[in-house]
This record gives structure tokens, sequence and C-alpha cells, in this order.
């Protein structure tokens, strides 16, 4: 009888579907990048890889989409691509300076600027995979920003040094561009 529910198990667990690595983009309202075949830097994809960006600067005019987020977005899908598994990668980017207005909320966006916020629908759909943002605490009293206009998954530092200071201390390492 033990035998047959040892074999019984042991069908069930074959019989569950494998879940394949996914290997399309993770990020659809951005991050696209071009495939590299057969590139000669390999990149472990058994690692665990922490990276963090800094963006400081807005966009060139209000409206415009901020090209910065895009590079995390990229990062992001470009691990799946070459197989790294998305357990394997957490990001998180430091907004703060004239970047931070951005992540304000849409309404208070185009009360600011007179136009809608064209980062939202990518910021959002970084943060729902898993990208943390985090804006610098002394941007928000600089520039005024009232924490309830500020997009809801964003985080609120005290400043984007001690941002980066404790994602250094997690393990996280500084992405220079």
């Amino acid at each position: 009888m033990r035998n047959i529910v040892v074999t019984g198990a042991l069908l069930a667990l074959v019989a569950l579907p494998v879940r394949a690595q996914q290997t399309g983009p993770i990020i659809m309202k951005g991050g696209s990048h071009s495939p590299v075949p057969d590139p000669t830097f390999a990149v472990p994809t058994d690692l665990t890889y922490k990276v963090a960006w800094d963006i400081r600067v807005g966009a060139p005019k209000p409206g415009e989409p901020n090209a910065a987020f895009e590079v995390p977005a990229r990062f992001l899908n470009q691990s799946v691509g070459i197989g790294v598994p998305r357990t394997n990668v957490q990001i998180a980017v430091v907004v703060h300076g004239t970047a931070g207005e951005e992540l304000l909320n849409n309404d208070e966006y185009r009360s600011r600027k007179g136009v809608d916020n064209p980062n939202i629908a990518l910021l959002d759909e970084m943060s729902r995979a898993g990208i943390r943002i985090i804006i610098c605490g002394q941007t928000v009293a600089a520039r005024k920003m009232p924490r309830e206009k500020i997009l809801p998954f964003v985080e609120v530092s005290p400043s984007a040094a001690w941002a980066h200071a404790v994602l250094q201390k997690q393990g996280y390492t500084l992405n220079p561009f």
C-alpha cells in the first residue's frame, strides 16, 4: 500500500506542468532592446543581480517621457532574454532633482506642467514588475511635492544619499548610466 501511495505521489509530481523560464519582455510599456547573438562577454545566469539607478535629470520638455526610466526597464527585459531567472534580478531606482516631479500623479503634474505625465504608465508597470522606485525626501521638500500627490507606489527616503547608502548595504551596485 505504501508503495502505491509513493508511486502515486511521484506520478502526480511528474504530471505537474513545468513553468518555462520567461524569455519575453516583462515590461511592455518600455525597455525595448536588441538581442545580441553569440556575445563574447558571458553573463552568468545563476547569480543574483541587485542593481540601482540614480535618476536626477527630468525630461527636456514637459510632456516628454524621461528616457532614463527606460534603462532599468531594459535591464530587466534583457535579463530574462538572456536567461537570468526573474527571481535573480532586483532593481531599484532612486529619483531626485528635476526628475522628481515626474513621480507626481497626473493631476498634480498637469497642474504644474500643463500636460499629462507621460511617465506614469511605464513607472506603474515597473513597480508592478517589482522594481522599487524611491524618491529623495529633500527633492520632495524643495519642490513642494505633497506626499499624497506622489504616485502611490513610490517610496520616500530621507534623501537620495540615504537611499543609495541603504541600497549599497543591501548589496545593490550603482549602475553608472
